[in-house]
């Protein structure tokens, strides 16, 4: 729901490398309030003097079936950059990429209910199969990555209790 928030720190082994933050905004579009998630990555300590990244990636989505509208990528990783936008066309299953680093235009057939990267997140956490599901099943989704369909699966392990600083949390165990 919007002013949910997250950080996810990314490490090797015992090294913190970076960290992640999800945020929920809201935004309106066409008159519609929908929700807008933002993504940002960057690196820390040593790995950021040898291989900066800078990642923003953001999704809006319609609030009750979780379709996206348009999604922005600006990310900066270790000198490899990309700067666009899509725009998804739900009633025609296209998508237009604008992308501005090398000023051009594309248009791209997809598959019905296609997510992109992080309306992807929202879309398998709040999806129907989750209270159900069985270890070693899967949910299943089109994503829109990188000019293509990747077709993305998410596989529950199982179900165990973490102990953290605020008690013992109930958790479910997915690998991608």
């Amino acid at each position: 729901d919007v002013g949910e928030w997250f950080k996810f720190r990314v490490h090797y082994g015992m090294i913190n490398a970076g960290f992640a933050t999800l945020e929920v905004k809201e935004a309106t579009v066409k008159g519609k309030t929908i929700f807008h998630a933002i993504g940002h990555g960057y690196n820390t300590g040593m790995s950021k003097m040898f291989f900066p990244v800078q990642d923003n990636y953001e999704s809006y989505f319609d609030k009750l079936t979780s379709k996206p509208y348009q999604y922005v990528r600006k990310i900066n990783e270790g000198g490899y950059t990309k700067n666009e936008e899509g725009f998804f066309n739900q009633e025609t299953n296209k998508i237009l990429v604008k992308d501005y680093k090398n000023n051009t235009e594309k248009s791209f057939s997809v598959s019905e209910n296609v997510q992109d990267i992080v309306s992807t997140f929202y879309f398998l956490r709040n999806h129907p199969a989750v209270d159900t599901i069985k270890p070693n099943e899967y949910i299943a989704v089109d994503m829109f990555f990188d000019n293509e369909i990747t077709k993305f699966k998410l596989k529950f392990i199982g179900r165990q209790d973490i102990e953290t600083k605020f008690g013992t949390v109930p958790c479910m165990v997915f690998r991608p």
